[in-house]
């Protein structure tokens, strides 16, 4: 159970940036069985999730998502969006984690390995772990 942060490339060009999500000679890559956008509002937190067979491979091309991942030693935390930390976090199956938009909300990119299934995850109360989300 792992969480791996990959800093992403950003390209400049003249009519603007290009952000490198994934390339499928890297790390994270396992294949793309879905890829799917979240909107997180400012504030909104969604937590916990552990999915079972999916990789899922996110990355925040708009705002500011911070994501918090739970360890054994306690919380992995991995503030994301280009005006951050742009990178991509890769998130192994088995690994409990949540999510909490920025000040102004941000855009999630999931590059799943799999297609979605609703019985393929796991879901906690956000006071199931003891991560202060203030």
């Amino acid at each position: 159970m792992s969480a791996v942060f990959t800093p992403l490339q950003r390209i400049e060009t003249s009519g603007g940036e290009v952000l490198r999500a994934l390339r499928s000679d890297e790390e994270g890559f396992r294949g793309v069985g879905e890829a799917y956008f979240s909107r997180v509002n400012p504030g909104n937190i969604r937590a916990w999730k552990q999915h079972t067979e999916m990789t899922v491979n996110v990355v925040v091309p708009v705002g500011h998502v911070r994501f918090v991942v739970a360890t054994d030693d306690g919380f992995d935390v991995h503030d994301l969006g280009p005006e951050h930390n742009y990178g991509r976090l890769t998130i192994s199956p088995g690994t409990w984690f949540g999510f909490q938009g920025g000040a102004d909300g941000g855009l999630v990119l999931n590059l799943s390995d799999i297609l979605h299934r609703p019985d393929e995850g796991n879901g906690r109360d956000l006071d199931a772990f003891d991560y202060d989300w203030a």
